[in-house]
């Protein structure tokens, strides 16, 4: 149709334009290195946020992005941010039982992987199909990436908090499990050399819910009112993940895993910080009314947890629940004013060719 061709031309004009930018600067610098990002599980809140901060970056160190790749199991469609480095996108399977089904993310050779693809009780409780995503998915690409001679790239796995309960010798239920022996693995490749792995532990993402999802998993349930949890909005943690990419393996914890930096709110802080920033008619639609089962889930999370590391090698939680409030309301204004400024301008293309 005339709309989709604008709206090809339209993109492909300012992504050239975003090219020969890129282009002069590189030009400028002859010892620019490249790079090449591979990202699984992008559909994500943390994967959209990292992938904004991408295009906006363009380096990582002195590295330029040249070309980032998106895998996922299915072919979802996202708003992508306009960039300088080439974006594609991978319809992969990790799960399967032959680990060479992913050996095509890595023909390139990535230089570094963030590992964000996960699979909770969202929707229904699937003990298999968990164990298939958050254990034999990692283990499939890590053993992928083994079998590549001279082949060791930078590993970043999304890990949560809750494979670190200081109250319990050993996780508590069947996610803190995975996400635990996940990051086991990853410090047993890297001690081997296959990889340059690390485990992030971080803490709730807190950001628009899922309205088609039952709610059964913790962190289903704070993306709407949290009870007093550790935090963290999806921006932080796209700005963590990309520091990690940016620190040298000897900077990296001899454990291979680190504890990333939230903050701590109860349910009224919550609620007293939205009044703050959007006022008591928004206030107002929120409905409290408590759920046992979230609510017994709740004390087996850590309450406390070690951070220094994370906080000496500059890693920082949120300011404050009113900044992440008054961001989330920006990050979907603007993309609503975009969204409109966009439609506004194939209206007047589309006037001026019919007139």
């Amino acid at each position: 149709s005339v709309k989709r061709l604008l709206t090809f031309n339209f993109n492909k004009q300012l992504t050239q334009k975003n090219f020969s930018e890129r282009r002069k600067r590189k030009e400028s610098d002859k010892s620019t290195n490249t790079m090449h990002i591979l990202i699984t599980g992008y559909t994500g809140l943390i994967g959209r946020n990292l992938l904004k901060l991408l295009s906006s970056e363009e380096f990582i160190g002195d590295e330029i992005i040249t070309e980032v790749t998106l895998a996922d199991v299915i072919y979802t469609h996202v708003s992508l941010p306009m960039t300088s480095f080439v974006v594609g996108k991978k319809k992969v399977d990790i799960t399967s039982d032959d680990p060479r089904s992913v050996e095509e993310l890595f023909y390139s050779r990535p230089d570094i992987i963030f590992h964000l693809a996960c699979s909770s009780k969202e929707e229904h409780f699937n003990f298999d199909q968990e164990h298939r995503v958050n254990v034999n998915g990692t283990k499939n690409m890590l053993d992928a990436i083994r079998a590549i001679p001279g082949y060791s790239p930078r590993f970043v796995f999304a890990s949560s908090i809750s494979a670190s309960n200081p109250s319990s010798a050993e996780p508590q239920d069947s996610h803190e499990t995975q996400n635990a022996i996940a990051e086991r693995l990853i410090s047993e490749y890297s001690q081997e050399g296959f990889v340059d792995g690390i485990s992030l532990r971080l803490p709730t993402v807190v950001g628009h819910p899922n309205p088609k999802a039952s709610g059964r998993t913790a962190a289903s349930f704070f993306s709407r009112i949290i009870k007093g949890h550790i935090i963290a909005s999806p921006k932080a943690t796209a700005e963590n993940l990309l520091r990690v990419a940016n620190l040298t393996s000897r900077q990296l914890p001899t454990s291979r895993i680190m504890n990333m930096p939230g903050i701590t709110l109860a349910g009224h802080e919550i609620i007293e910080a939205v009044n703050h920033v959007a006022g008591e008619r928004v206030v107002k639609l929120i409905h409290q009314e408590r759920d046992n089962c979230k609510w017994n889930t709740k004390p087996r999370w850590p309450q406390n947890i070690d951070t220094n590391n994370a906080l000496s090698l500059n890693f920082v939680p949120d300011k404050s629940i009113e900044a992440t409030v008054k961001s989330y309301i920006e990050d979907h204004l603007n993309q609503r004013k975009s969204c409109l400024h966009l439609r506004g301008s194939f209206k007047r293309q589309l006037s001026g060719m019919t007139a």
